[in-house]
């Protein structure tokens, strides 16, 4: 009879959780006790990475500002031109290399992955920088906004026509559009205290976001014959968030070091004269 009880007055407390609305904390709750990590659904700790990129920042470069800010050791294949045929020929013969492209991630205990944003969501679960479950689809939503913002930038750099009036539209009409949605997104927060974007603490789409902004503020910096812009002046809680969020102990010193790789991008045909033989 006291089984018979005590599993009533369970099911009961149960349902009783179930509607009042406080069941997701408190399962939250009960999954940080458990695994120690915050956010939906973690694995596993990761011992040692290994990233396969190029030798640029790219989209490898948000994954390594992951890998700094939880002090997790890793190693890049830093590929060039000419090694990364016979790289790709190897790794997809392999399977490693699913899709023919990098960025990848190879683990100590096995996890092979590719995709740039899985790898950085896989990270967060590994690390407590995962979003609260109640908050995942919102997550996605600015992982996939920021591949949209950058995907802007790197058609014209790629373009073999990139020209100056290229970087002068970019500057000017498209940067501030996107910009100016990613103001709306940002967190309200006093100065002085650090907002995120994915919820209540750090989240890997932070740094997805800080990525693409460093991206533009490195690429408005570039002398080309025009006036040099600070792109984020215009968006005060962005620039904010960049500017805190650079302040981060691990983070600025990967920033600050001589690991990472320099900012590159090709310069105009169509620079002029005396642009040209100053670069």
């Amino acid at each position: 009879m006291e089984i018979i009880q005590f599993a009533f007055v369970l099911v009961a407390g149960v349902v009783a959780i179930i509607y009042s609305g406080k069941g997701p904390d408190l399962m939250r709750k009960a999954n940080e006790l458990v695994t120690g990590k915050k956010g939906c659904a973690p694995v596993d700790d990761l011992d040692f990475v290994t990233l396969h990129y190029f030798a640029v920042r790219g989209r490898g470069e948000a994954i390594r500002l992951l890998l700094e800010e939880a002090d997790i050791p890793y190693n890049q294949t830093g590929f060039t031109k000419e090694t990364w045929p016979k790289a790709k020929k190897e790794g997809m013969a392999s399977g490693l290399y699913t899709f023919g492209q990098v960025p990848a991630m190879t683990t100590s205990s096995g996890v092979n992955m590719v995709q740039s944003n899985a790898i950085a969501h896989y990270i967060g679960r590994a690390t407590g920088m995962e979003c609260d479950c109640d908050q995942l689809h919102y997550c996605e939503i600015l992982a996939l906004g920021v591949d949209d913002f950058r995907a802007k930038l790197s058609k014209i750099l790629y373009d073999p026509n990139f020209s100056v009036e290229m970087r002068d539209e970019y500057i000017q009409t498209t940067a501030p559009m996107w910009l100016q949605h990613f103001e709306k997104l940002t967190p309200n927060f006093q100065l002085e205290d650090m907002g995120y974007f994915g919820g209540k603490h750090l989240t890997w789409v932070d740094f997805l976001i800080f990525d693409v902004l460093d991206l533009n503020m490195e690429f408005a910096k570039v002398d080309m014959g025009r006036p040099l812009v600070a792109i984020l002046d215009r968006y005060p809680k962005l620039q904010s968030f960049y500017n805190q969020f650079r302040q981060r102990p691990k983070v600025a010193a990967y920033l600050n070091s001589k690991r990472r790789f320099p900012f590159s991008c090709p310069m105009p045909k169509n620079l002029p004269a005396a642009k040209q033989q100053a670069s």
